[in-house]
């Protein structure tokens, strides 16, 4: 009987109700139970999520499944039991299975002052508070994601949940003393610890005159351009400026005013001017984070957009829209054989040999090639590029990694430097079956602006990369202009994750004065859907839009749906629709139409971890163009959303081996499985059974990660999807 006891003591704190303090509590292995008191800190603004503290630390309390009903509000004093946990690092408990409401209206543990470096596990869960901090993008729109500030000379970021308060308030610009709560969020090695401000309240400016908006680039001509920023209170007007982040050149008005307007004169053509804006009132000053912005080229400004599949010339105002089908993979080869000075790819994947013998030969008449891929790709094609080009993998990524498909072509060449940008990878899928588009801008200031995004990527601006400098995902800057004007017309250029682009889009569809439509391979950011729901409820907009996974994991398609838009679903029909754009006003010149298209799904993903590049580009006819486009897939959608499959099931979900498949044609013919994951990323393929009537299959899983995956089942055109889960 001896050996019993340390067995049954190491037992005692899974199985008895422990009352602690919260330092000790958080001392606890997890599954304990154990009942703590403290000061309620946080309320609905986080969420579910409560966090508590007292004398001794903090802890968080998440109401998952099993717990009792937990809402308590700030300064209740409560008395909690649940079960220790960690989620992605963060020490909390959960389930809640008792709560007490001891008082209320209590006042809050004063903040402990810290600075970005100390927001550790030591103060993990408590309130505290950062004095004398600035945002790096300053003057932006906060949205749903994690924003970097500065503070004592050192860096943090702060997390915006969706639903918070502060989402669509301008970042502020000025100094100012930050309270929130000190939390975590570590997920498989990414992320760390982050500031959780609750309100405008924990936001305080400390100066007599802050920057209280965008800076605004206007009036942009080859040798000039004017910045514009408003202050709270009236002061000077200057700009910093100069052709390196050292700035040194100063211009400016002494003139009290709100609204403020610099012009910047004398300069070059197409090159990239780093500036700050600074208004003085008294012994205070409001200064802006730096940032770079763009003169106009002298080149062309022609653009051309392409289709891959149909189009309905029968709605063309301007020009007829191009439906490349089967020659898409030659029109870009064709722009590859153009280069004479320089290549920069960036591209998730490839495996048309047409393309890689254009790469192949442009290095033989002496281009200089250089080559972006991710590395969780398989990337057939790259076997055969010449192992002369040198080829650079983003590693270890999150999400879909480098999901870029641009190219920058000659960027030193007013006349023949080109940007390719769009939804397509150069892969068979994507080249011929699914739904994609392309476009080219022959324009030197684009060009190297994304050669500025390539080159940041690569670790440095030479022929060879240098992987101690280089940056991807979360870890880039935000370090090349946005604002351009290509033929005349005003061209806006965002790389992700770093430019907050999602903010971007929710901004254009929130200017949208008649109509938005979009195709998308998916939609899951609730920002942008809310967007779209409060656009369509304007009595003048109307909204449409077309999806591919409307069942995927956290999905906005049904919420669409129900919230009145014109919705149609593209789950049922072959090839992906694997686009990535809206229209805005098209048909209505005097309202700026305009188009959103590039690589970046409207997704969280794709605006916190992926690389990604966005253009929007305001151009009429381009926008005609993507109109002929849609329409095109809408009738499709309309004539073939009728299914050959009767009905798909698919267990155990979750599954840790082996998924069984059921399901029921109404036709016989070819048959094919694909697991996909939350970004649409094909992990696996394999032939099933395809018979008309009662038909299963298995497919093994044990090789896919833990994670939300989509199964589809494709017969004779026509597809259907189900999510499920793969467990460990």
């Amino acid at each position: 009987m001896k050996k019993l006891f340390p067995l049954l003591f190491a037992l005692l704190p899974f199985c008895l109700h422990a009352q602690a303090d919260i330092a000790e509590a958080r001392t606890f292995a997890d599954g304990a139970t154990v009942t703590v008191t403290g000061i309620v800190t946080s309320g609905i603004e986080l969420g579910g999520i409560r966090y508590l503290q007292d004398a001794t630390g903090g802890i968080s309390a998440f109401p998952g499944t099993g717990s009792v009903p937990f809402a308590p509000v700030p300064g209740d004093n409560i008395t909690i039991t649940g079960t220790m946990a960690r989620y992605n690092g963060l020490t909390e408990l959960n389930p809640v299975t008792a709560l007490t409401i001891n008082s209320s209206g209590n006042a809050l543990p004063v903040p402990q002052v810290i600075t970005p470096a100390q927001i550790d596990e030591t103060v993990e869960c408590e309130l505290v508070q950062i004095l004398d901090a600035t945002f790096t993008a300053g003057g932006s729109t906060f949205t749903s994601t994690t924003w970097d500030f500065t503070a004592s000379g050192e860096s943090g970021i702060v997390f915006f949940r969706t639903g918070h308060p502060l989402i669509g308030t301008t970042v502020p610009s000025g100094v100012l003393n930050m309270t929130g709560i000190a939390s975590q969020f570590s997920f498989s090695g990414i992320g760390g610890y982050q500031l959780l401000p609750r309100g405008a309240a924990d936001l305080v400016l400390t100066s007599a005159i802050n920057v209280s908006g965008a800076v605004v680039q206007e009036n942009i001509t080859t040798t000039s351009f004017d910045l514009s920023w408003p202050t709270d209170n009236a002061g000077s007007s200057y700009v910093n400026y100069g052709l390196t982040p050292a700035l040194g050149t100063i211009v400016g008005d002494v003139s009290p005013t709100t609204a403020h307007t610099v012009p910047l004169t004398g300069l070059a053509p197409a090159t990239f001017y780093y500036a700050q804006v600074f208004s003085v009132l008294g012994n205070d000053t409001a200064v802006n984070t730096t940032h770079v912005y763009s003169t106009a080229s002298l080149s062309s400004g022609t653009m051309r957009a392409y289709f891959n599949q149909s189009v309905d010339n029968s709605v063309a105002t301007w020009q007829n829209a191009v439906g490349l089908f089967g020659a898409v993979n030659d029109t870009i080869a064709a722009y590859i054989d153009r280069s004479m000075l320089t290549l920069d790819v960036a591209m998730y994947n490839v495996s048309d040999a047409t393309i890689i013998t254009a790469l192949n030969n442009a290095l033989t008449r002496g281009v200089q090639i250089r080559y972006i891929t991710e590395g969780a790709n398989t990337n057939t094609g790259l076997s055969s590029l010449n192992a002369s080009v040198p080829v650079l993998q983003r590693l270890n990524s999150t999400g879909s990694g480098m999901h870029n498909k641009f190219m920058s072509i000659d960027a030193e060449d007013v006349d023949n430097a080109w940007v390719m940008s769009g939804s397509t990878n150069w892969t068979a899928e994507n080249l011929f079956d699914d739904a994609n588009n392309l476009v080219f801008i022959q324009d030197q200031a684009l060009a190297r602006a994304y050669r500025l995004e390539f080159d940041e990527m690569w670790g440095s601006s030479g022929a060879v990369p240098n992987s101690g400098n280089s940056l991807f995902g979360p870890a880039k800057f935000d370090n090349t202009p946005h604002e351009f004007v290509i033929g005349g017309d005003r061209v806006e250029s965002y790389f992700s994750p770093s430019d907050h682009t999602n903010a971007e889009i929710v901004r254009a569809i929130q200017n949208a004065d008649r109509d938005v439509h979009f195709s998308l391979l998916v939609i899951t950011d609730n920002n942008i859907s809310n967007a779209l729901i409060a656009a369509n409820n304007n009595f003048s907009v109307s909204a449409a839009g077309l999806v591919e996974q409307v069942n995927g994991t956290g999905s906005d398609y049904d919420a669409l749906v129900t919230a009145g838009l014109e919705m149609h679903s593209f789950a049922n029909i072959a090839g992906q629709l694997h686009h990535k754009y809206a229209i805005i006003d098209e048909g209505f010149p005097q309202f700026d139409p305009l188009v959103i298209t590039g690589s970046h799904n409207w997704s969280s993903s794709a605006d916190s971890e992926n690389d990604e590049n966005t253009l929007i580009i305001h151009n009429d006819t381009i926008a005609n163009l993507f109109w002929q486009e849609w329409h095109a897939r809408v009738a499709v959608g309309i004539n073939e959303n009728t299914s050959s499959i009767a009905s798909l099931n698919a267990f155990p979900n979750p599954v840790n081996d082996l998924l069984q498949l059921r399901y029921t044609l109404t036709e016989g013919g070819t048959t094919t499985a694909s697991v996909l994951d939350a970004t649409g990323r094909v992990m696996m393929k394999q032939r099933v059974n395809g018979i008309p009537g009662a038909n299963s299959g298995r497919i093994d899983t044990r090789v896919l990660p833990e994670g939300f995956y989509l199964l589809m089942l494709e017969n004779n055109g026509t597809h259907q999807q189900i999510p499920f889960v793969k467990a460990k």
